[in-house]
């Protein structure tokens, strides 16, 4: 009885406490219980704790939602750069194609030109090459072979012709001894007199498609008058020029300045006799 009534005495002393602590842990016991529900079913009973989740995936969503708009707009900017580009490349080949307002009709790559501020390479640039081949056995080798090291199917006209007119003043002195076999006697052994200058820069332009010859007459000389000379004629167009690497050879001082490259007769008067 006493053990009853000092227990009945020492609970109604701290009632109060006692209905704190159990309040305490019925609070922490549902704390616990809301924290795990949405750790592991990602659902709660409570509103406050729902309203807590629906506003996260609110701003989840929405950080997606600018990521997305941030890559279409790169997407956007990098298809219209290559929509400017493509047309560009649209333009430019319609450029090529024409010539003030008007088609230009060309048979191949290599016959397309455009003028510029040199006369001699709109000549020879305008000119549509028919290549001849006229040499036989060893001569027509050695003709093909020296070509080969030189000349690119790539190249203008005017290039093809000035690299064949720079290799025979750069590589021939003036000396006789080659008639007879002067595509041997220039491209081999690199000699000859201006029958053979003359005769083996026909056969290379021939060969390249141009319509070349040799002919012979005098030429002025340095110190008056006359002398017997040989010398070579492209016609381009109808027109016909004058081609001569043995006299610009001898004009040659280290440099060539082409006084005899492509020329007409007006425009060297008085310098040949035919």
């Amino acid at each position: 009885m006493r053990i009853l009534s000092y227990v009945k005495l020492h609970f109604f002393k701290n009632f109060e406490k006692i209905i704190a602590c159990v309040a305490a842990m019925l609070v922490a016991v549902s704390m616990f219980q809301g924290i795990s529900i949405l750790s592991f079913n990602g659902k709660s009973g409570s509103d406050d704790v729902a309203a807590t989740v629906v506003s996260t995936e609110f701003k989840i969503e929405g950080s997606n939602k600018k990521i997305g708009k941030g890559k279409k707009s790169r997407n956007n900017k990098i298809n219209l750069k290559r929509k400017k580009k493509t047309k560009i490349k649209k333009k430019s080949a319609i450029r090529s194609k024409s010539k003030n307002g008007k088609k230009v009709k060309t048979k191949n790559k290599l016959n397309t030109y455009k003028k510029t501020n040199s006369i001699e390479k709109n000549r020879l640039n305008s000119a549509e090459l028919k290549p001849k081949e006229f040499l036989k056995g060893k001569d027509e080798k050695i003709l093909k072979n020296h070509l080969n090291k030189i000349i690119d199917d790539d190249m203008s006209n005017y290039k093809k012709a000035k690299v064949c007119y720079d290799y025979l003043i750069n590589n021939t002195h003036y000396a006789y001894g080659g008639w007879g076999n002067a595509i041997e006697s220039v491209l081999e052994k690199g000699f000859g007199t201006c029958t053979e200058y003359s005769y083996v820069f026909m056969a290379m332009m021939k060969y390249l498609g141009f319509n070349a010859k040799t002919v012979d007459g005098s030429t002025a000389m340095a110190a008056g008058g006359y002398s017997y000379h040989m010398w070579t004629e492209v016609k381009l167009n109808g027109d016909t020029y004058v081609f001569d690497p043995q006299v610009e050879d001898d004009m040659t001082n280290g440099k060539i300045n082409y006084y005899r490259f492509c020329k007409t007769y007006s425009e060297v008067s008085g310098a040949y006799i035919k």
